[in-house]
């Protein structure tokens, strides 16, 4: 493990701190937008990110849905295929 140091300017410390900011939301907030951030370059996987957040990966699930974040994204050709698959399932389990 590495770690990452933020250096937040001392002028910041008194809004932040009337806004309800501490060193321990500070930490947690910059860990989750980092791990957004890498999710949507497609730097880390989803579990990844979830990791790096600190959080379960359903919980990490409900910010990206909150932020209107897919979860995956697919093309064309990838959905046919899928719906192909159901499909093909759908049949056989009748």
């Amino acid at each position: 493990m590495f770690s990452i140091t933020l250096d937040v300017p001392s002028e910041l410390s008194t809004p932040l701190s009337i806004s309800g900011y501490n060193r321990e939301k500070l930490t947690k907030e910059a860990k989750q937008s980092l791990a957004i951030s890498l999710f949507k370059g497609n730097i880390l996987s989803l579990g990844q990110a979830a990791k790096l957040a600190e959080l379960h990966l359903w919980d990490f699930i409900q910010i990206l849905n909150e932020r209107d974040i897919p979860i995956a994204e697919y093309d064309d050709e990838e959905i046919q295929q899928e719906l192909k698959t159901v499909k093909c399932l759908t049949q056989q389990t009748k």
